[in-house]
């Protein structure tokens, strides 16, 4: 894509280079670009749409104490307005150059009868060479019963020119799945030998790159044993097209997309999966979006990064219920849209996204319970609301068991409603034997809440039992229908137990150590983000992808914490008990329970609630200091400009090395 300014003289300046000229950002001028004209484009649209009417009050009668289900204000016109724009925003950036539609998935195998498997290339044309590429993705598990087909395991590759005399050229090995292996050197050679000695090996595309570093040297298939199996040597170069000469994040897989993309590659073409340490839910929606458009860094990354999208109008609803002013709702959809860790979490291939889109969104449904008195509500309407809550807390727990700790969130909010409740029931219990001090009225709805409270609680406790136990159970064991975990076993209940055992062996057990590993007093304060990638581009920008938060989150975050803390506990402040709840749930097992090496990316959860428990903050100040709205907004602006001057170290995005440096605002902060 170029910007031709002056075309007779061939000087030619592309985006990119005037990006990274005037910001060290190379895709900024397009994201600044395409993000100015869709706001302009909705701006215009919602101008001409018709004003929201307001909703009817529904309050009825009630006793002094008795408090009375909020009223949830209905979105009008500016809300829909301020969702819109921040969520069009922010999928602009979360899909800006997510990832390659194209890479080699036609996958060869040795044959199934041999112990070892030879395969001779021949160079067509040039026979000069400066590197050799070579990428693999899983073969066929289903074949080789007594192991999973996967990886490079010791394949030596030999060079000749004769046919007779073979010289080493190097060896494949280890190396991980979905990532480039590059051996380089200076060769000229006609034919290229590749010695196979494991049954599991598997190759999907192997290049060899020009001396001058260009283009990719044509191959043909010289000699193969297994020319008329199912696995021939031609699927190792039958996509050559799909190979890039500067492999970037954007071309490969990185971090965890070892695990996530592969495990939902085998589901996808139902093989027996090679291992799994998370519930597989969520790699089964990753799953089903590799069946529909195939294998690539884009689709694998895509479900993540659209759940990702949906966490910002989820997020708006949360405080819109909590917070009513469309103002206060816009900060924090704005401090959740320009989180780091949200937008790199959102951009790889993993379950983070779906945990916490469906953590937010079990707590939204607990908290319009929370607000909702069963004594002026319809009874069936706080049934249904714990329902569909129970329906999220499953599908939640059955992407990462990440979201049983803010399960124990959603029952303390269930139990203080219902303490609530109790105790009006007592209090309707005293005004009854001592009438002569009530009117009529207040007599009449003390009977009626007598009267409603043991059959409504009694109904509510032995249903919730069904919504929050049972149901969660059976979306959890039937999540593992696709899926192939027990080898030639079939599904089960016991077998799903017998993984969930595995997989808490797994994670109890680990005792491994990690360069970029950090503990929750850290996470905090952002002071030890974990560093996923760098790479270099064929233009010379670097590109390098770290996780950790919005340092003005974490910072302003934790004396917002503290803040909630104190409402709640010392004010008894309803609104602030919520994102207290949260904050405690979502990090106090990784305070007392777990002892493994853990990351940034586990404070994940808890930054959501950070982000409530800040709005709840700012909507203090805007009460008791009438300026207070100024200091937000510098503050909102200022968060945002951080963000913008990050997107190099959170999404990969091009730069130079020196930038990236300049980033590094601690000694305990590394981007490469």
């Amino acid at each position: 894509m170029f910007f031709r300014i002056d075309s007779r003289q061939g000087i030619i300046l592309s985006m990119e280079q005037i990006g990274y000229t005037l910001f060290r950002n190379t895709e900024l001028p397009w994201l600044i670009l395409i993000c100015c004209a869709a706001s302009a484009l909705i701006l215009i649209l919602f101008r001409l749409l018709p004003e929201r009417r307001p909703g009817k009050d529904r309050r009825v009668y009630h006793l002094k104490n008795v408090a009375s289900s909020k009223q949830f204000r209905k979105l009008d016109k500016n809300d829909l307005l301020s969702i819109t724009l921040i969520t069009v925003i922010y999928a602009v950036i979360s899909l800006w150059k997510l990832g390659s539609p194209v890479f080699p998935v036609t996958t060869w195998q040795p044959l199934a009868d041999s112990d070892g498997h030879d395969v001779v290339f021949r160079l067509d044309e040039e026979t000069a060479f400066d590197a050799v590429y070579a990428i693999y993705g899983e073969g066929d598990n289903n074949s080789n019963p007594d192991n999973y087909q996967i990886g490079f395991h010791n394949i030596i590759l030999y060079g000749s020119n004769d046919y007779t005399q073979w010289d080493e050229i190097g060896t494949l090995d280890n190396g991980s799945v979905y990532q480039y292996t590059i051996l380089s050197g200076t060769w000229d050679y006609r034919y290229l030998w590749l010695r196979s000695v494991s049954r599991s090996d598997t190759v999907s595309e192997i290049g060899v790159r020009s001396a001058d570093g260009t283009h990719f040297v044509k191959l043909s298939v010289y000699s193969d044993p297994g020319l008329d199996s199912k696995y021939p040597a031609s699927l190792m170069i039958d996509e050559q097209e799909k190979l890039v000469l500067d492999p970037i994040y954007y071309d490969e897989g990185y971090f965890d997309e070892v695990y996530h993309p592969r495990n939902a590659w085998e589901i996808a073409n139902g093989q027996r999966m090679y291992a799994s340490v998370h519930p597989l839910l969520g790699t089964n929606v990753m799953a089903l979006f590799i069946r529909l458009f195939g294998m690539s860094p884009f689709v694998w990354r895509l479900p993540g990064a659209l759940a990702g999208i949906l966490m910002i109008p989820v997020m708006y609803a949360i405080l819109k219920l909590m917070f009513e002013k469309t103002s206060l709702c816009t900060a924090g959809c704005i401090l959740l849209a320009g989180d780091f860790m949200h937008l790199t979490t959102s951009r790889i291939g993993t379950l983070e996204p779906f945990s916490i889109l469906t953590i937010l969104i079990m707590f939204y449904y607990m908290i319009r319970y929370y607000y909702t008195s069963f004594y002026d509500t319809p009874f069936k309407v706080t049934l249904k609301t714990l329902f569909v809550c129970g329906l999220w807390m499953g599908i939640s727990i059955a992407v990462k068991w990440t979201a049983c700790y803010s399960a124990v969130g959603l029952a303390i909010l269930l139990f203080t409603n219902w303490f609530c409740r109790l105790k009006e029931y007592i209090a309707a219990g005293r005004m009854i034997q001592n009438p002569e001090e009530c009117s009529e009225e207040d007599l009449s709805e003390a009977e009626r809440i007598r009267k409603l409270f043991p059959h409504h609680i009694l109904m509510s406790i032995g249903l919730c039992f069904i919504f929050f136990i049972f149901i969660p159970a059976i979306i959890y064991c039937i999540s593992y229908l696709p899926d192939k975990v027990w080898k030639d076993d079939v599904w089960s209940v016991s077998n799903v137990i017998r993984q969930a055992v595995y997989m808490y062996d797994y994670h109890t057990g680990l005792d491994a150590t990690h360069p970029y590993q950090s503990s929750w007093y850290m996470w905090i304060v952002d002071a030890r983000p974990i560093w996923y990638y760098s790479g270099t581009d064929g233009e010379g920008f670097y590109h390098t992808i770290a996780c950790f938060s919005n340092p003005l989150l974490t910072w302003a975050g934790l004396a917002a914490s503290l803040h909630i803390f104190y409402a709640s506990f010392v004010r008894k402040d309803k609104d602030a008990w919520i994102p207290a709840v949260g904050i405690i749930t979502a990090l106090g097992p990784w305070v007392t329970l777990v002892s493994r090496c853990v990351f940034a990316y586990h404070y994940y959860p808890t930054s959501v609630f950070v982000i409530i428990a800040l709005v709840y903050s700012f909507s203090v100040l805007m009460k008791e200091y009438p300026s207070a709205h100024r200091w937000i907004f510098a503050f909102l602006v200022l968060y945002t400009v951080i963000f913008i001057a990050f997107l190099p170290a959170t999404a990969g995005f091009g730069t130079s090395g020196e930038y990236i440096k300049l980033l590094e605002w601690f000694p305990s902060w590394y981007f490469g």
